[in-house]
């Protein structure tokens, strides 16, 4: 028998089940009936962060929604289902899973949730007596669940490694046939042909505007769960969504840590009592002036996105016992916390857009501000008046501390238990409070720069013995690449190189850049990396050791640079930019969505002799030097500036683009700023 006829028989005698009246999320799952009706409802759920369409080794995995302060997406990828949801929904099924493919791919709903479910409802709801507007809180019908699960278990059958991209093709299908069930319709050429793929060939910009973050005191990302942490110079914590541009800005008073911790919302100690102590004793002063004793000087992201370790120190008027242990007393050393509990938070609007598929590249747009109260839980604590930063390793239950003992010339890297901050007593000494740790992708490796006053070393994550050395002492940034077995290095030059590490740091090969380097950084897989000069950001493919792209980057204050699965991450003044090189795919029009910006308008008018007139994207592209590859694929797509009656760049406040999309002629308009 076809095998795809056998998948279109199953879903159609599962379906014949009767509509049990548990469908909604607080049934009872051990009802023979509903197990067959909803196989996946019991299987684990992951926050999907970076819209690669796999559970990570180390993205949040739950058992059911409900009750998680987790944002999404979210993913079941087991047992051969592929289901998704959205930030807001109450589970995973495959009615969420239609909703969260139309906010990623249909340009019309402009990722909107409510739009997403009035256009499934325009489009199936009378077909299949449905109600979208209750599907994401609740389970479908059987006899639908079953025919959406058959469709897109046989998508997942399509030749290709993109699952999002399957399923968008299976929900295609089924709008353009009106049909669940495409197990007899969708071809290969389905999905082969009708979408748009400038991954890793074309880099978008765009920016989130963040007023709070003026020279930070730490930066740090959770390549897993895709959170930024930024301590700012006013002690303000601000934790950034990198795939949306939301964040919380965390604005605690002045106090001593414990009472700092209560402010942010921490629950900092065993003890649950409601803190009423007397914390006066932590600042002392005359005339009534308190002064502070202690100062938070450092933050890193958890696990997960509502954990962070924080690191306190003493003021000149507070403790400065000098130890280089964990002791059982103290207000100042390291505090793993859960955010949220009173937060003070800047708040702007709770409706998130996703303006591209992974992320709000390719537009300037004033970022949402997302308030997710979490139940505070006792923290783990590493009491110590000299720490000066902790770097995670979560793949080996691990954490890195630099504890100073108040001296450059006692300093030592600990190793601390990741949850609990417990010491292992395994130590290195170094020749600065201050050095760069860098993490290798499989996290078994640690690169420690200490710049002129020790040769840079790696360390073995679990015991701190040394596995290498890197001769010279003048890298100034580096990552780890190509299966961790190269760094690339820059050394205070306008040269980057590949170092062999097996051979103590042999040059593989050099490339000379424009001008001076100021950050490298590289993909959670090692492959891709981005390198940001003094005016360009370069694009590069570590396999071949060659660039991929360039664009101009002139913007100045920059404080940081990282690097996501999708996207290159820059934190500067006043800002976050953002540099899309993956995910960006689908249909031709809501990938020129993504594509347009007042920038590339910009280059146009300069290309043109500044005549503003109404044009294709496939020209406009050609115009600025885009390659056909990039450019042939737009051609269908109609560009009209609005208002019609502007002449210049800064006279342009909107676009309106004209293209197909699943068979029909549609209009879609994006804002240019």
């Amino acid at each position: 028998m076809n095998r795809y006829l056998k998948l279109t028989r199953l879903a159609t005698l599962v379906a014949g089940c009767a509509l049990v009246s548990a469908c909604n999320g607080g049934d009872d799952s051990s009802t023979p009936s509903i197990k067959n009706s909803y196989p996946y409802r019991n299987l684990s759920i992951c926050k999907d962060a970076d819209l690669n369409g796999q559970c990570g080794e180390l993205e949040e995995k739950f058992t059911h929604l409900s009750g998680q302060f987790s944002s999404g997406p979210f993913l079941i990828d087991s047992e051969g289902y592929f289901l998704t949801a959205h930030s807001t929904s109450m589970l995973v099924s495959p009615f969420t899973t239609l909703i969260q493919n139309e906010m990623l791919f249909n340009p019309t709903v402009a990722g909107s949730v409510g739009q997403a479910r009035n256009y499934l409802q325009q489009v199936f709801g009378k077909t299949y007596n449905l109600e979208f507007s209750t599907l994401d809180t609740m389970h479908g019908p059987s006899k639908e669940t079953q025919l959406l699960l058959a469709s897109f278990q046989y998508a997942l059958t399509l030749d290709g490694d993109a699952p999002y991209l399957k399923i968008a093709a299976a929900v295609d299908k089924m709008v353009t046939t009106k049909s669940f069930d495409i197990t007899q319709t969708l071809t290969q050429a389905d999905l082969t042909n009708s979408f748009v793929n400038l991954n890793n060939q074309y880099l978008l910009s765009g920016s989130y505007a963040i007023s709070g973050l003026v020279s930070p005191k730490s930066i740090s990302i959770n390549e897993n769960t895709g959170q930024l942490l930024i301590l700012s110079s006013l002690d303000k914590l601000l934790q950034i969504n990198a795939s949306t541009g939301a964040y919380t800005s965390f604005s605690p008073s002045s106090a001593s840590s414990n009472a700092l911790l209560n402010l942010l919302g921490f629950d900092h100690d065993d003890d649950d009592d409601d803190d009423d102590d007397d914390d006066d004793h932590h600042g002392s002063g005359t005339g009534g002036a308190t002064q502070l004793s202690s100062s938070l000087t450092f933050a890193a992201q958890g696990q997960t996105e509502s954990q962070a370790y924080l690191v306190y120190q003493p003021t000149s008027v507070g403790d400065n016992t000098s130890t280089n242990t964990c002791n059982s007393i103290g207000d100042n050393g390291i505090f793993l916390s859960t955010i949220g509990k009173n937060a003070t938070v800047n708040k702007f609007s709770s409706d998130i857009k996703i303006d591209s598929y992974g992320g709000g590249s390719g537009s300037d747009i004033t970022p949402p501000v997302v308030v997710k109260p979490t139940v505070p839980t006792s923290a783990a604590r590493c009491r110590n008046n000299h720490i000066e930063s902790v770097t995670p390793i979560f793949k080996k239950n691990m954490a890195a501390a630099v504890f100073t003992n108040g001296s450059s010339y006692q300093a030592q890297l600990q190793l601390l238990r990741s949850d609990s901050l417990a010491s292992i007593n395994r130590k290195y000494s170094l020749a600065t409070t201050k050095p760069q740790l860098l993490l290798n992708k499989q996290e078994s490796q640690l690169l420690v720069l200490q710049g002129a006053q020790a040769q840079p070393i790696i360390l073995d994550t679990e015991t701190l013995m040394p596995r290498g050395h890197i001769t010279g002492t003048s890298i100034q940034a580096a990552t780890f690449v190509n299966n961790d077995n190269e760094l690339l290095v820059s050394n205070n030059t306008s040269t980057v190189s590949w170092l062999d590490i097996k051979n103590s740091g042999q040059t593989i090969k050099e490339q000379t850049l424009d001008s001076k380097v100021k950050y490298v950084a590289s993909d959670p897989t090692g492959r891709f990396s981005a390198v940001l000069t003094q005016s360009k950001l370069y694009f590069i493919d570590n396999a071949t050791r060659s660039i991929i792209k360039e664009i101009p980057y002139i913007k100045s204050s920059t404080y940081n640079m990282s690097m996501l699965t999708d996207k290159v991450i820059i934190s500067r003044a006043g800002a976050i930019d953002y540099i899309q090189f993956s995910n960006i795919v689908g249909s031709s029009i809501k990938v020129a969505y993504q594509v347009l910006s007042k920038n590339l308008l910009t280059q146009w008018m300069a290309s043109n002799g500044n005549s503003l007139h109404s044009t294709t994207l496939s020209h406009l592209l050609q115009a600025v030097g885009e390659s056909d590859a990039v450019s042939d694929d737009f051609t269908n797509i109609d560009i009209e500036w609005l208002p019609s009656s502007a002449t210049t760049v800064n006279d342009v406040t909107e676009a309106k683009l004209s293209g197909y999309y699943r068979s029909e002629r549609i209009s879609v308009y994006k804002t240019l700023r």
